[in-house]
């Protein structure tokens, strides 16, 4: 039933999106080149154009590519030529690997068929080009009410916070299986969930609003370069003051 589930969505999103690098800026000989791959939780208010503002904000040059797709998992994206293509021209300092919203969530059975076999293909693949490629895996948010069709065979995804948890402990062991990092999106929004629940991060039961895609933009900046994201850029269609909220959050859960 899963894998029915899966396809049949997929089916409605083949056609990948394959963003070029960012607009150059003046001595971008030296920008950090990251390449994200992924699906609707990447596409959606453009994460990686945020992270590329936010840096640029801070002094740091960032040139991002995108491979994603609606509902992808990381076993389409291991067979795309596309995307291949992409890895092999470019030696990236970071790639960004994130896999279907309710895949890690699963069984530990399903996880180990469906997802870590292709997370370590694509790890491998990333860093044919360049032995220092950083591996990153995007730990996702689980949806507002976690998972409501799988629950009944998987009764703790019924909720938000045990989706998140098994969301959260899948992403660990994908970056220990490949000596690679994480990017800890779901334990930030998590903790903005139970510290600021006035401040909306989705905007349906599952995609984030623009005030949920610049917290994971908030965190990939500070988990790629250790550094505050105070006094950073904010989206217009941001209020200051829950910019500043979300800033605070991410430092706080992120660094000492």
């Amino acid at each position: 039933m899963l894998k029915s589930v899966f396809l049949g969505v997929f089916a409605l999103c083949t056609l990948p999106v394959l963003l070029p690098a960012a607009e150059a800026s003046p001595g971008s000989d030296t920008a950090t080149k990251v390449l994200f791959v992924g699906n609707s939780l990447t596409l959606r208010n453009n994460l990686p154009g945020m992270l590329t503002e936010i840096a640029a904000a801070k002094g740091i040059p960032v040139e991002t590519s995108t491979s994603a797709r609606g509902s992808a998992r990381l076993a389409h994206h291991s067979g795309d030529a596309g995307l291949l293509q992409l890895m092999d021209e470019t030696a990236w300092d970071f790639v960004v690997l994130q896999e279907h919203t309710q895949l890690p969530a699963l069984n530990d059975t399903d996880v180990a068929r469906d997802s870590l076999p292709f997370a370590a293909e694509l790890a491998t693949r990333a860093r044919k080009v360049s032995a220092e490629t950083q591996v990153v895996f995007y730990m996702g948010m689980a949806h507002r009410e976690g998972d409501q069709f799988h629950k009944k065979t998987i009764p703790a995804v019924g909720s938000y916070k045990g989706m998140q948890d098994r969301t959260n402990a899948a992403y660990r062991k994908m970056a220990r299986h490949n000596n690679a990092m994480v990017s800890p999106v779901g334990e930030v929004w998590a903790r903005m969930r139970a510290e600021h629940p006035g401040i909306e991060l989705y905007v349906d039961e599952r995609h984030p609003s623009v005030a949920g895609t610049y917290l994971a933009a908030c965190v990939f900046f500070t988990t790629l370069f250790s550094q505050r994201c105070d006094a950073a850029y904010i989206p217009g269609a941001l209020e200051e003051t829950v910019a500043a909220t979300i800033q605070r959050v991410s430092n706080a859960a992120l660094l000492p």
